[in-house]
Formats: C-alpha cells, structure tokens, sequence
C-alpha cells in the first residue's frame, strides 16, 4: 500500500483511494489505531445484532457478513502502524490478536445461534450454521498470522484439527437441526432418525480422520527435515569428486520437503486449510537451500540459518509424530 502510494506522486491523476489513503497516513498512529479500534467495535456489534434480534432477512445477514471482512480489513489497515512501532517481541504477541477475535467472536456468534435462535427459528439457524461452516472452510485460514512464522508453527499444529473440527460439529448441528424441522411435520420419523444417526458417525468419522491426518503430516515434517539436515552435512564433508553426488542428495531431499510443506496442516483442498508455512517462507527456504548447493557447504552462514530453520520445523513436530498413522 506504501509502495502504491509513493509511485503516485509523480503521476498527473492521483486516484480519489490514495489520496484518502495518504490523508489518514498522515495522522498520528494513535489516531489511526482508536479509530480502527472503532470500526472494528461497529463491525462486532452490527453481526451481533443481526443474530440478536433473530433477523431473518437473508441480505440483511449477507449484509452483515460483507461488513465484517470490509471492517476487519479497514481496521487491520488502520492499526498497522500502531503495531509496527512496537518492538519485536511485542508485534508477535499483537499480531496473534486477529486469530484471537476470530476464534473468540466465532463462537459466541455460534453459541448466541444455537441457544438463543435456534428454539424458535431452527431454518435460519440452520443457515446461519452452514454460513460458520462455509465461511471456515474457505476463509478461515485467513485469520492465521503469516509473522513469525516458525514460531507460531507448534500452534498452528496443535489447534488446527481442533477448529477444524468444531466447524465440523457446526455444520452437523446445523443439518440435525434441518432434520429434526422436517421430521416434525412427517410420517417417517424413524427414517430421519436413521438419517440423523448416520450423519453424526459421518462427521465423527472425518473428524477423526482430521487428527490422524494432523499426526501424519507431523511425521513426514519430521522425517524430511531430518533427512534435509543430514545430505547438508555429507555436503559439507564431502570430498571434491563426490559434491555433485551430493548435491543431488540435497536436491532430492529438499523436493520432498517441500511438497510436504505445500500441505495444508487440516484439509486435503488447496483452497481450505491451515498452511504448515506461508508460501513467502517457503520460497525462502527454497532460496537459502539453492544457495547453500551452491556454496556446496562452504557459506557457513547460509549453512546455519537454514539448518536452523529445519530444527525449528523438526521441534515444531515433537510430540505429535505417529509413523503409523
């Protein structure tokens, strides 16, 4: 946003967006911060509404979707440089905070559904449910922090199959809950409780295989890196005639870590999902393994970032291997 901004000033028709976007820059950052404090409060409050009051009006909620991702947008923007004024380690605790509200506001939004509308509207909550579940399913990665991103992989690890599945139970509740409003009014009350039963296991069972598919990608991380670190070292060791050899090595290990980081930690879809790394970061291992080939082990400080970074993976996995999953 700061490079677009900058490369307008020398062109002779600036676009209404930038200079609006100049203009707030302009203020302090506390300025910008309270007010993206407010937008994100109004945001909050107008979804909460919507559930609150029992709207049924489908735009209405659409309405109040759109608003959301617009407001959280808007007031990420605005509370940037607030956050990159801080030091460090104070960022990386600031910018867990939209996962936080994310997790937080989801389910007090899915709780006010089910306890408050549920009794008397079971279709819009029906509806309401699908749209937490739709919504997680293909946005919801998006509230993951990209920063420090080593760092946060032991956490992104660890709830991932959680929140995924409870998007799960979300969506499962929302279809017996659809189903226990048709069998009301039919004749075929034990078959929709067949159905019911059936859909449960369902879900319980892809639950399930959310963990196991957790526990595997654990071990393949693990496995992988620990390979990745060992041809890194034989190159190193290794005398002339045999450094193209070994390079190959390298090669190969680092392709199979790399296709194991291109995962997605709680999902088999490229489009949903928890990511094991940011692509940015990955494209920056990939940089410093090519340099580190090249310098056939002789940069030891490329050496030691990388082979730093693949511990930081391995400790990322501890306790959550199962080579027989």
């Amino acid at each position: 946003m700061n490079q677009a901004v900058q490369s307008t000033t020398t062109s002779r028709s600036t676009p209404a967006e930038y200079d609006v976007a100049r203009w707030v820059r302009a203020h302090s950052t506390v300025w910008q911060a309270v007010w993206g404090c407010v937008l994100a409060t109004v945001t909050v409050t107008f979804q909460f509404a919507v559930v609150l009051t029992g709207a049924t009006n489908l735009v209405l909620i659409g309405l109040s979707l759109g608003q959301g991702v617009l407001g959280s947008i808007v007031a990420g923007w605005l509370l940037l440089p607030l956050v990159e004024e801080l030091p460090r380690k104070s960022q990386r605790r600031l910018t867990a905070i939209p996962l936080v509200a994310y997790v937080g506001i989801s389910a007090v939004f899915v709780l006010s559904i089910t306890l408050l509308l549920a009794p008397t509207d079971r279709v819009t909550a029906t509806v309401l449910l699908f749209l937490v579940w739709a919504h997680h399913s293909l946005y919801g990665s998006g509230a993951e922090p990209s920063n420090w991103a080593y760092e946060r992989l032991p956490g992104r690890l660890r709830r991932a199959a959680p929140l995924r599945v409870a998007v799960h139970i979300c969506g499962l509740v929302g279809v017996l809950l659809l189903l226990q409003h048709v069998r009301t009014g039919s004749s075929y009350s034990t078959v929709f409780v067949g159905v019911m039963a059936t859909v449960t296991l369902g879900v319980l069972g892809a639950s399930l295989k959310v963990f196991v598919r957790v526990r595997r990608l654990c071990a393949a991380l693990d496995q992988h890196a620990h390979k990745l670190i060992l041809e890194l070292e034989r190159l190193r060791t290794a005398p002339e005639e045999k450094r193209t050899e070994q390079k190959h090595a390298v090669e190969e290990a680092w392709g199979a870590l790399r296709r194991t980081l291109a995962n997605k930690i709680d999902s088999g879809l490229s489009i949903s999902g928890v990511f094991v790394l940011p692509s940015a970061t990955i494209t920056e291992l990939h940089h410093l393994v090519h340099r580190a080939i090249r310098a056939a082990g002789a940069d030891d400080r490329v050496h030691r970032q990388l082979v730093a970074r693949l511990r930081m993976l391995r400790i990322a996995c501890v306790g959550r291997t199962d080579t027989l999953a």
